[in-house]
């Protein structure tokens, strides 16, 4: 009986120091509670990359493009063979003036954008672009004289045409400015896949090792020690 009690004791004991917080390590040192498994690890949740930049647009504009390109092409020719060499116009000072004071406005617009640095100067810099082609066009083909021809070409040669260029390469710099500021999130993006890889259990050094490996595959050259 002694023998029994004595085995049912030891028993308890042992069961009841196999129950989570009891002295389960050496020298009576309470373990750890088991740390929840997380659901998603970091690595999971950085996986999908940011896509490229895409503007928002509505599915019917490149559709009602198309048709305005196709349709303008007959009435091109149209124009061509019905309109006059010559024609009298009423209100061309009008005209003129509103199409000049219509590009000073844009001109403006872009001066502005440029000194605050917006993101909208590339697209007003390629309106101001166009309006000055087309204002050194038709400066050059409404002329009435050889004096007037002579002077609207040298002003498209000297001024117009060289300012339309300005603005051009502006808007289309805008462009590729923004296109590098995404390959360089893409680039941190990636980089912030690999370390919370690492976080998720690979190790410091492997760690080390894979953003050494982003760095030479993005730069061509090591990193300096």
């Amino acid at each position: 009986m002694t023998s029994v009690g004595a085995g049912g004791s030891a028993a308890g004991e042992s069961a009841a120091g196999a129950q989570p917080g009891g002295d389960d390590s050496p020298g009576g040192t309470p373990t750890d509670p088991p740390r929840p498994a997380r659901q998603t690890s970091f690595a999971a949740e950085l996986e999908e990359l940011p896509p490229r930049p895409r503007l928002a647009l509505p599915r019917w504009l490149a559709p009602l493009a198309v048709v305005c390109v196709v349709v303008l092409l007959p009435w091109i020719g149209y124009l061509a063979v019905t309109l006059p060499r010559r024609a009298r116009a009423d209100h061309y000072d009008l005209a003129w003036i509103g199409f000049d004071c219509a590009m000073w406005a844009v001109l403006a617009a872009l001066a502005f954008c440029a000194v605050r640095r917006l993101t909208a100067t590339g697209p007003v810099a390629a309106v101001a672009a166009t309006m000055l082609c087309v204002d050194a066009w038709f400066d050059v083909v409404t002329t009435h004289n050889r004096r007037e021809f002579a002077i609207s070409v040298l002003s498209a040669v000297f001024a117009e045409i060289p300012l339309a260029i300005v603005c051009a390469w502006v808007a289309i710099n805008a462009e590729r400015i923004r296109l590098r500021a995404y390959h360089r999130l893409r680039l941190q993006w990636q980089r912030a896949i690999t370390l919370a890889g690492a976080v998720d259990g690979q190790g410091v050094t492997e760690t080390v090792t894979r953003s050494v490996t982003v760095t030479e595959s993005v730069t061509g050259t090591p990193p300096a020690q």
